[in-house]
C-alpha cells in the first residue's frame, strides 16, 4: 500500500486492482484504502490545485513498513533516487516548500493520510513531490507531519530521514527546552544502526547563534556532515533556495558507508529485520526517537484550563484549537450564549497562518504570540501556547462586559498552567 507513495510518480493504480493484490504488495504493512482522489486541475495561473490523496486506515506500524521498504529499495544510496527529507517541528515551511516546487515543476504532490484503524484518528500526513531539473537526476522531497502521540507515529519522520541523501531541519519559533529536546532526539537517531543519511542541514532564523552553538556541542557521528545556515526564512522560495545551495554542495559527496564488521562477525541488528526482530532490536531503534513528533496537548488538561477561564465576566466561549487542521481539541461554552466554536476555530487557524506569514515577511524576528480582533459587540482574543506552537486558545468575549486586560492576563496564566 505504501509503494504508490515511495515508487515513481505516475498514473495512479486502479483501486480495485490494488485492493485485489494488497496482500502481495503491502510488504507487511496491513492497511486498507478507504478513499482515493487522483483528480488534478490547473487554474488560470497554471498551478495544480488538486492533489493525489490516499487515506489509509492503519492496522500495523507505518514506520516499520517504511523501514522495510527502504531497506530493499534504498540500501545503496549511490544508485537510489535522490531524496531530501524535510523536518519542520513547528509546521511553518515544509508543506509550503513542497507545494511551491510542485507548482513550479508541474509535478503532483502525493499525500498519504494515515488514520488509526479503530477510531479513524489522524496519525500523520506524509507528502512528497518530485523535482525534475535539466541535466540533473530527479529529486524527491518528503515531509511527514506527525499529528498524534505515540512511539510508532514519532518514528515516521526518522524512517524517512534514515535513507535520505539530505535531511533539512527547519528550526522555526521554538522554546529553548524544545530546541534541546529536538537536538537530543536527532543525535540519538543518527546513532541508530539503520541511519544512512550522510548530510544533516539545520536552517536557523537570523542571529540564532545560541542554537548554532548547541548544534556544534552535540556529539554527531564522524561520517555525518552537519551544515548550519542562518538566513531570513521569509518565503517558501527563500527556504528552498537556501536548501538548494547546500544540496548542490553535497550531492556529489560519497554516500554513507557502514563501518566494517569484525572478521567472521555480523552486525547485531539488520535494518530489514527491524519490523520483525524480537524486543531488543525494536527497543533500541524506537526509544530515542519518540520525541521527534510534535508536542501534543493533553485534552484533559486543556479542558480543565478552559473551565477555569469560563467564569470570567463577559466570556461567551473558549476553545483550544489545532492550528494545522483548525480542529477544536477542547471547548467550554456558556449555556445561555451558544456559539459555534468549530467555525471560530477553523477561521482563527486561517488567521494565525496569515499572521505568521506576514510576520516572517516583515522580519519581526519572533513567533506570533497573540492576536486580537474587535467589533462593536464582541471581541476575539487568540493566544498561541508557548509549549505547543501548533495549538492556540481562542476566547470570544462580550465587549461591553469584559475587562480586556484581565482576559489577556488570564490567557497568560493559562499558558503557564500548560507548561
Amino acid at each position: 500500500m505504501l509503494k504508490s507513495l515511495f515508487g515513481d510518480l505516475g498514473p495512479a493504480e486502479d483501486p480495485r486492482l490494488r485492493a485485489a493484490t494488497a496482500d502481495e504488495t503491502d510488504g507487511g504493512f496491513a492497511a486498507t484504502a478507504i478513499l482515493e482522489s487522483v483528480a488534478t486541475e490547473v487554474n488560470e495561473r497554471g498551478q495544480i490545485v488538486d492533489r493525489h490523496l490516499r487515506d489509509l486506515v492503519v492496522t500495523g506500524s507505518p514506520a516499520a513498513a517504511i523501514r522495510e521498504h527502504f531497506a530493499a529499495t534504498r540500501a545503496d544510496l549511490g544508485t537510489a533516487t535522490r531524496q531530501i527529507t524535510l523536518l519542520d517541528p513547528t509546521g511553518v515551511w515544509a508543506s509550503a516548500v513542497i507545494k511551491a516546487l510542485s507548482d513550479a515543476g508541474g509535478q503532483p504532490v502525493e499525500r498519504l493520510h494515515l488514520r488509526e484503524h479503530t477510531t479513524l484518528k489522524t496519525l500523520a500526513m506524509i507528502e512528497r513531490t518530485a523535482l525534475v531539473r535539466r541535466h540533473e537526476e530527479k529529486l524527491n522531497l518528503y515531509h511527514a507531519d506527525v499529528r498524534a502521540p505515540g512511539q510508532d507515529t514519532a518514528e515516521i519522520p526518522v524512517a524517512l530521514m534514515e535513507r535520505s541523501h539530505l535531511t533539512a531541519v527547519i528550526v522555526g519559533p521554538m522554546q529553548p527546552h524544545a530546541i534541546d529536546a529536538l537536538l537530543a532526539s536527532l543525535a540519538d537517531a543518527t546513532q541508530l544502526p539503520g541511519w544512512r543519511c550522510p548530510n544533516l542541514l539545520f536552517m536557523l532564523p537570523p542571529n540564532a547563534v545560541w542554537i548554532a552553538n548547541k548544534i556544534a556541542a552535540m556529539r554527531w557521528p564522524q561520517r555525518l556532515q552537519v551544515h548550519v545556515i542562518d538566513e531570513p526564512l521569509i518565503s517558501a522560495s527563500a527556504v528552498w533556495n537556501a536548501m538548494l545551495g547546500i544540496w548542490n554542495l553535497v550531492k556529489l559527496q560519497p554516500a554513507w558507508e557502514a563501518p566494517a564488521a569484525p572478521a567472521g562477525a555480523e552486525f547485531a541488528f539488520k535494518v530489514a529485520d527491524l519490523s520483525t526482530t524480537p524486543q531488543p532490536a525494536v527497543a533500541v531503534a524506537a526509544a530515542p526517537v519518540a520525541r521527534l513528533g510534535r508536542a501534543v496537548l493533553d485534552p484533559a488538561r486543556a479542558r480543565q484550563a478552559l473551565l477555569d477561564m469560563l467564569p470570567m465576566e463577559g466570556m461567551l466561549g473558549c476553545a483550544a484549537v489545532d492550528a494545522t487542521t483548525g480542529l477544536v481539541l477542547a471547548r467550554e461554552l456558556r449555556e445561555d450564549q451558544p456559539v459555534d466554536m468549530d467555525v471560530i476555530g477553523a477561521a482563527c487557524s486561517q488567521i494565525l497562518r496569515e499572521h505568521r506569514q506576514s510576520s516572517n515577511a516583515m522580519g519581526l524576528g519572533g513567533p506570533v504570540e497573540e492576536i486580537m480582533t474587535g467589533t462593536g459587540a464582541r471581541q476575539m482574543v487568540m493566544r498561541v501556547i508557548s509549549r505547543y506552537p501548533d495549538i492556540f486558545v481562542v476566547c470570544l468575549l462580550d465587549r461591553q462586559r469584559t475587562n480586556l486586560p484581565l482576559a489577556r492576563y488570564k490567557l497568560l496564566e493559562l499558558d503557564k498552567a500548560l507548561l
